[in-house]
């Protein structure tokens, strides 16, 4: 089986190095020529660093003008902003019945996907693996958690699941919106205050706030209908201390003077709540917050 792979992100060469223990073809799809370049001039392969141990996972790389065989297997590891377009960008280059899997952070872009390519079988991941770049195509192994799978179609029913290491769930919406609930309480203040995870409460200002977006969340959730089993505060807490280590993405990009998906964490609250009449201005200042340390950086 080919696994082709949007981009070289660091939770995409996770998967590119699992799917070449198991045996499978990588092709990674590069926005350019240059970028085709120098990943042929590094040896053509991506390094995966773990506890100080480095392996290789050879890839073939090319742009998407350059693919000239039927995609079968897609995988998206991509930015949430970049997600729609990456889709649109090689639509011209699936199979009828290629299988999608669109692997992003954030709420609000997987159902877009999902309305205007539900002719392919299209499904949706959501992963707590914890990786870095350190370098064009090395990235560091920070964590490996786990990723669920599923189809945001109640009439698609799916037996098996096509990545090896994830399992089914048959609520990946719930799956999705949990880990957006969670980001927007963690990342955020992590970037501002230029923190680890573990840090997030550890002034009496930056506990007030996580306190105030989890309720601001937890209001919008019951005018949505959505239920919960344990506060999100508690389950914050507990992500916190598990990933105390880890520099959340956002964090990564405010440091790098990188775009972040805040529109699509904190943002995808702000927007949702204006339709349920609920406020949310935690949310909404994170959100400024984010946008304005990221213009500055620019």
């Amino acid at each position: 089986m080919t696994w082709h792979i949007i981009g070289a992100g660091a939770i995409g060469s996770l998967w590119a190095d699992r799917f070449h223990q198991q045996g499978e073809e990588i092709r990674l799809i590069l926005r350019t020529e240059a970028q085709v370049q120098h990943f042929k001039d590094q040896g053509s392969r991506l390094l995966i660093e773990e506890r100080s141990n480095v392996s290789t996972v050879p890839c073939f790389a090319s742009t998407t003008a350059e693919i000239n065989t039927p995609i079968t297997h897609l995988l998206i590891p991509t930015k949430a902003f970049d997600a729609m377009d990456a889709v649109k960008s090689i639509q011209s280059k699936l199979a009828p019945n290629a299988t999608i899997i669109v692997m992003i952070n954030g709420y609000g872009v997987q159902q877009q996907i999902e309305k205007h390519f539900s002719q392919y079988n299209l499904l949706f991941a959501s992963t707590t693996d914890g990786a870095y770049k350190t370098a064009p195509f090395k990235t560091v192994k920070a964590a490996i958690d786990k990723t669920l799978i599923g189809s945001l179609s109640r009439s698609q029913s799916i037996k098996t699941s096509p990545l090896m290491d994830a399992k089914l769930t048959d609520a990946i919406d719930d799956v999705i919106w949990k880990k957006v609930a969670i980001n927007c309480c963690i990342n955020p203040i992590t970037a501002i205050n230029n923190c680890l995870n573990g840090a997030i409460f550890a002034t009496n200002e930056r506990s007030n706030t996580v306190f105030q977006l989890a309720e601001e969340i937890e209001s919008l959730e019951h005018a949505m209908g959505i239920k919960r089993q344990k506060p999100l505060l508690q389950e914050v807490e507990q992500v916190a201390e598990l990933t105390a280590s880890n520099r959340s993405s956002m964090l990564q990009d405010v440091s790098n003077g990188r775009r972040t998906e805040v529109e699509h964490i904190n943002g995808a609250i702000v927007d949702l709540a204006k339709n349920h009449g609920v406020e949310v201005p935690y949310n909404l200042k994170m959100l400024n917050t984010i946008q304005n340390l990221t213009l500055a950086a620019r």
